[in-house]
């Protein structure tokens, strides 16, 4: 991975790229006032731009960058703030002092949601397997909001750079309260601006049998998925689908020990 920086930049963005690339192990290469698809074309590798506010992960090409906005969770937080129900809290049953494996984090908005509600108390991990992972640790360090308890929810969850496969055999049984599934699929790429860019580093393998297994032995209350109302996932694995008609998008649930 190549790290650089804007155009013009400064002396501290210059430390901040070259920082960067030694903490994901990557390579530093002056901009040298060339375009981004000039780095591409040269190196043949995914290119992280420092950018003066955001990180910015090229790949393949210059035209579709992919950055860190915390998207839904935004105004979902907020709305959970004034009192408001939030489906996925709804679904999960999370409340203040419970954790929650976030198996499929992306850029972190239901990760985020769910952080604000279990607490300083509770525990919100976050695993990725994409390369975006960086984008997703540096934003949720350094994204700044207008509300000081969403920003401390996005501080409190921990990243697992790795894919939930190489994770969940290795957790110990009930370990956490609950296990969350997202697995990318075609409609929800389509149906939010805010992760179109993904499509390009996202992880397309689809949940088995074996996984969800894990997720039961791992989860002391429930597993949770989260798919098109249209897939057949949720009877495949025997969760029960949670019909919402009017969203393009259901969750599903697994009832485990207790």
């Amino acid at each position: 991975m190549i790290f650089t920086t804007a155009g013009r930049p400064t002396e501290a963005l210059i430390n901040e790229a070259i920082q960067l690339s030694q903490l994901y192990s990557g390579a530093y290469i002056s901009r040298e006032k060339r375009s981004i698809q000039q780095i591409i074309n040269l190196y043949h590798q995914t290119v992280v731009v420092v950018g003066y506010e955001r990180l910015f992960l090229y790949k393949d090409n210059a035209e579709t960058p992919i950055f860190f906005h915390p998207n839904s969770a935004m105004f979902r937080c907020k709305a959970i703030l004034n009192g408001q129900d939030d489906a996925f809290i709804k679904a999960s049953g999370l409340f203040e002092g419970m954790s929650l494996l976030d198996c499929t984090a992306g850029l972190g908005s239901d990760s985020t949601v769910a952080s604000l509600v279990v607490g300083n108390k509770g525990r919100v991990q976050a695993i990725e397997g994409s390369e975006h992972v960086i984008l997703l640790q540096e934003g949720l360090k350094k994204w700044q909001s207008s509300d000081e308890k969403i920003d401390a929810a996005m501080r409190r969850i921990s990243i697992i750079p790795k894919r939930y496969e190489e994770v969940l055999p290795h957790l110990k049984n009930n370990a956490v309260d609950v296990v969350y599934f997202d697995p990318m699929f075609e409609g929800s790429i389509l149906a939010s601006d805010g992760v179109r860019g993904i499509k390009q580093v996202a992880v397309y393998d689809g949940l088995s049998e074996i996984m969800v297994k894990e997720a039961k032995r791992v989860a002391r209350k429930r597993v949770i998925l989260k798919d098109s109302w249209q897939s057949r996932r949720f009877a495949q694995f025997g969760f029960h689908q949670q019909i919402r008609k009017t969203s393009k998008f259901h969750y599903g649930i697994l009832e485990c020990k207790e």
